[in-house]
């Protein structure tokens, strides 16, 4: 009796767990000018027709996870930073986080637009605005002053996201990318793995301890 409700109670811990998995990607793994398609799990990496997303050294210094950003250029490498991003899915994901940089755009102006896709919809579910953060006095050197190396935090708090375009860049010289951070729906966790295969061990000795025949 006291195996099975043990079991009964690592089983409801274990499902409760079966939750959403953070995952984050700074592109600091890839080369410089690397195309970025699928090489992270759950996710692909796409731009406007011709033009694609590329790794970027950190020149100037940009204060991201050192060495590499991303921008979108066209097949030869050639870096502009003004096209639309895309992000998508394999499986639902929550809570999109990532930063933004070289943003020369008032402060607390619209640099690009981000639209958001919701439980597959073919159409844009949501458009949300996306915010210089920072000012340019808060760039110490005179390089950043010029080219903003301060990041521009942004989050899209949405549960259920299948995709994301970042389109409409307005900034004089575009716009970097870097740190991107969400949940995986569904997803189970290493803890939650390790209790369900304790759940396993205590049915299976529970099981056996019922076959066994009983003696004084």
């Amino acid at each position: 009796m006291k195996l099975q409700i043990l079991g009964g109670a690592l089983l409801g811990v274990a499902l409760l767990g079966v939750q959403a998995q953070a995952e984050s990607i700074n592109f600091d793994n890839l080369g410089p000018a690397v195309i970025v398609t699928n090489q992270y799990p759950n996710v692909i990496f796409s731009s406007n027709p011709g033009e694609f997303v590329l790794t970027y050294p950190q020149a100037p210094p940009y204060q991201s996870s050192p060495p590499n950003l991303i921008c979108t250029g066209s097949s030869g490498a050639s870096i502009d930073c003004t096209s639309d991003i895309t992000l998508t899915f394999a499986a639902a994901i929550d809570n999109l986080t990532f930063n933004a940089y070289g943003n020369q755009t008032a402060f607390g102006g619209t640099f690009a637009v981000a639209a958001i896709y919701l439980g597959g919809a073919v159409s844009p579910t949501f458009q949300q605005a996306l915010t210089v953060k920072h000012t340019q006095a808060q760039d110490t050197t005179a390089n950043c002053q010029i080219m903003d190396c301060l990041a521009d935090p942004q989050a899209l708090n949405f549960i259920g996201i299948s995709k994301v375009v970042i389109h409409s860049n307005t900034d004089p010289n575009g716009t970097a990318y870097d740190d991107f951070s969400f949940a995986v729906e569904g997803a189970p966790e290493p803890s939650t793995l390790l209790l369900t295969g304790l759940c396993g061990i205590v049915w299976a000795g529970r099981r056996f301890l019922g076959r066994k025949p009983y003696s004084r």
